[in-house]
């Protein structure tokens, strides 16, 4: 028992030291996992492109310098175009002076109260100057009068008082000089310093762009034999799991890594064009600075239109510029989120809303801006991988965009909470635009099945089940409310659609075997079969099988459906069926075992040849339906 306890407790800390340790090795090692994060994610988009080249005949070496070589000298032609416009801007930027007060001015609210409260404080702060008390006389200037005012009286000194006495008195006696100011005055810097102070605040950044490219190159020259490795690191003896987990995380990273540089490329162009078209000075530079800085979630496009916006505030004569500006990003933004990334990115990458935010603010707390730009797609590939690695399969329901519930699941939940409404909000959403019985086959029923395995396991008390029970019966009205319109039809309907214009309605008797389960999904199919036109008789629980059999000739029905809901094995219902057969021989007899399996198995099982057996309502509705076509026990006794 020890040890039991003691691996049970231990599996959980093993994983959070582990998460602990992996979170420290990732900011203690970020200068080296940052470049090989964006190798691999460069090596992503460029793959495409150095495949193609390879297949027209380029060879692996070739194509893959080719790809890089273009890639690179694009981004720095573009990075020579941004650093040239911002220099001149900055050329020009004083020449904007006038424009820029005068905005100022403009802004200044005119407001008589703002104007009597700033003329009050001022007076208040000039009142409490005026009447500040004066600073007392220094203690070294009251004794030095003293000190003259001693001397004084004493008179001249005397004639005892030697030489060497009245010049020690005037060496101590204190200066009064003006203080001296003191400057500290650096050397010039050498021009190793000055090399130094220009080039460290890029070498950094120069640096993990430097291993960038040689990784990506060494990733494209050896792809095969990269994924090779990794299949190997995953496990070889499953090779299935791990291939399917890889193929998952390139597609997903692969699909949204193109699809973004496609839409930010686009959202750029379309920024610098608009933008030169208004007249907004150094249009390129903040095309380029929107696609660079929409890579990053939330924050990216907000930072793309502060800037442009500022420039047409400060160059503009009037407000009409800038309000074009603002309404083109505005305009962009609504094409972009409402069309353009729809369409284009099509399935989701797997990640929820609440799941971006927080590996936005992880990412970033690990790494830095860069950190925020990878976090999409870093988030993609954890998630991913934690559905096929057993210790860390919370992260993906955390943050995955899949349900942690499924429908059923989520049905029983609110039974246990009490709560009809939102079941029936989660009942309705199982099946979308289904019909009623497959809402209560795919949903409901499941449920109540999990209801009775935690009652017959002794894992739901008394009143717990008593709750659940009242809750599904509410449950059930509300579903057959809200499909009123199938309610609405007359018993005069049969099969093929064809009105019973004389005939009498089917009667069909619905006996629940032994709980109250049973009897819930009785009611079911007895809202289903009333919605057909049937007149439906219900059985009480607590009937003897006698006074069953007996309600049979008393109530004039023409089928008898017995409701049984798992995990009650159909074995149950034998001595009902055995004394309905005997009694009424022509009687047609259903078993209705929801949700229990394939209907052969349990008629193999129940040793049953004379009953007929259904697993679903849907299947029950459709055996009345048939049954209604034959002529009924009254029209066979006339």
């Amino acid at each position: 028992m020890a040890r039991t306890r003691s691996s049970g407790s231990g599996s959980p800390l093993l994983t959070l030291a582990s998460i602990v340790v992996a979170i420290a090795a990732l900011h203690l090692a970020k200068e080296i996992l940052v470049p090989l994060a964006l190798a691999i994610f460069l090596s992503f988009l460029l793959t495409p492109l150095a495949d193609r080249l390879e297949g027209w005949g380029l060879g692996r070496i070739p194509s893959v310098i080719s790809v890089v070589a273009v890639t690179f000298v694009i981004l720095g032609f573009l990075g020579w175009i941004v650093t040239s416009q911002l220099v001149d801007l900055s050329v020009q930027l004083p020449d904007w002076k006038d424009e820029i007060v005068e905005k100022i001015q403009e802004l200044k609210p005119d407001s008589e109260v703002l104007d009597k409260v700033t003329q009050t404080i001022d007076e208040v702060s000039k009142k409490v100057s005026e009447e500040k008390p004066a600073k007392p006389e220094e203690p070294d200037a009251a004794g030095s009068k003293a000190n003259e005012s001693a001397d004084g009286s004493a008179g001249e000194p005397s004639e005892e008082t030697g030489l060497l006495d009245r010049l020690t008195r005037q060496i101590k006696a204190p200066a009064k000089q003006e203080p001296m100011d003191v400057r500290v005055v650096g050397l010039p810097p050498s021009p190793l310093e000055q090399i130094q102070n220009w080039l460290g605040p890029i070498v950094a950044p120069l640096s993990a762009a430097g291993i960038a490219v040689v990784l990506v190159i060494f990733i494209l020259l050896k792809r095969e034999d990269q994924r090779n490795r990794l299949l190997q690191l995953f496990g070889a003896s499953n090779l299935h799991a791990s291939t399917e987990a890889l193929t998952d995380v390139t597609e997903r990273v692969s699909k949204y890594l193109r699809m973004q540089f496609l839409i930010n490329a686009g959202y750029g162009i379309c920024v610098g064009v608009g933008l030169a078209a208004i007249g907004v000075p150094s249009a390129i530079t903040w095309g380029v600075l929107s696609f660079s800085l929409r890579f990053l979630p939330y924050i990216g496009p907000w930072l793309s239109a502060i800037m442009p916006l500022t420039v047409s505030l400060a160059t503009s004569t009037g407000w009409t510029e800038p309000m074009f500006v603002a309404g083109l990003f505005v305009v962009l933004e609504l094409l972009v989120n409402n069309v353009a990334e729809p369409m284009l990115y099509g399935r989701s990458t797997g990640v929820s809303g609440v799941g971006v935010i927080i590996a936005a603010i992880f990412w970033t707390w690990i790494w830095g801006p860069i950190g925020l730009v990878l976090a999409m797609p870093l988030t993609v590939c954890v998630v991913v991988m934690a559905k096929y690695i057993p210790g860390i399969q919370f992260l993906s329901v955390l943050l995955g965009d899949q349900s942690a519930l499924s429908a059923p699941e989520r049905i029983y939940q609110r039974l246990l909470a009490g709560d009809c409404d939102e079941a029936a909000e989660h009942a309705g959403a199982a099946v979308a635009g289904g019909t009623l019985a497959e809402t209560f086959d795919e949903g409901v029923i499941p449920a109540l099945i999990m209801a009775e395995n935690d009652r017959h396991g002794g894992r739901l008390h008394d009143e717990q089940a008593a709750l659940v029970h009242e809750t599904a019966r509410d449950l059930v009205d509300e579903l057959g409310e809200l499909s009123a319109e199938r309610e609405a039809a007359v018993a005069a309907k049969v099969v093929d659609e064809q009105p019973l214009s004389d005939r009498a309605p089917l009667r069909v008797l619905c006996i629940p075997l032994r709980d109250q389960a049973d009897d819930i999904g009785s009611a079911m199919l007895g809202r289903l079969l009333v919605g057909e036109g049937v007149v439906v008789e219900q059985g009480a629980v607590s009937a003897l099988t006698s006074e069953l059999v007996d309600s049979v000739e008393s109530l004039h029905v023409d089928l008898v459906i017995l409701s049984i809901i798992p995990p009650l094995p159909p074995r149950s219902s034998r001595l009902l069926c055995r004394r309905l057969h005997d009694r009424y021989p022509q009687l047609p007899v259903v078993i209705g075992y929801w949700g229990g399996g394939k209907a052969e198995e349990i008629r193999r099982r129940l040793a049953d040849d004379q009953s007929e057996i259904v697993t679903t309502l849907g299947a029950a509705v459709e055996r009345v339906r048939a049954i209604a076509a034959r002529p009924t026990l009254a029209e066979k006794a006339s």
